[in-house]
């Protein structure tokens, strides 16, 4: 869970993104709606994009020396929603450097057009290894 909240307080406290957030948006959100788990149900709505979901993929230890772990594998997918494929792009390389700064590395992407909510969808998974 630490990587998730580490992730999180990166992104939703960077200026930045939230200000290209706000710009393709239009508006100005009182909470941005950047998300740990869960995308608040009354987010869920096309006006609200861009959205951006923080979720676990998996945890796990690495590196043992007599049964103690080293290190941990953290994993974490970071899903964009967009209404639009260049606000898309934007986003995904402002997080991409924000998630290097917090040593995360990209290592795979499936984007498609999302059906509920007709959003252009991005779902990038990054791990890191901290180690103790």
């Amino acid at each position: 869970m630490n990587a998730i909240i580490d992730v999180f307080q990166k992104l939703y406290n960077n200026n930045g993104l939230n200000q290209l957030m706000n710009q393709i948006r239009g508006t100005v959100e009182e909470n941005q709606t950047i998300f740990q788990q869960v995308v608040d149900e009354d987010c869920q709505k096309r006006e609200k994009a861009p959205l951006i979901r923080i979720e676990s993929i998996d945890n796990s230890g690495a590196f043992y020396n007599d049964n103690f772990r080293g290190a941990t594998n953290e994993q974490v997918q970071v899903s964009i929603m967009t209404q639009d494929l260049i606000d898309l792009q934007q986003l995904i390389e402002i997080v991409d450097e924000l998630m290097k700064e917090i040593e995360f590395e990209q290592f795979s992407d499936r984007s498609y057009q999302e059906p509920d909510l007709n959003l252009q969808y991005s779902a990038r998974s990054y791990q890191r290894i901290k180690y103790k």
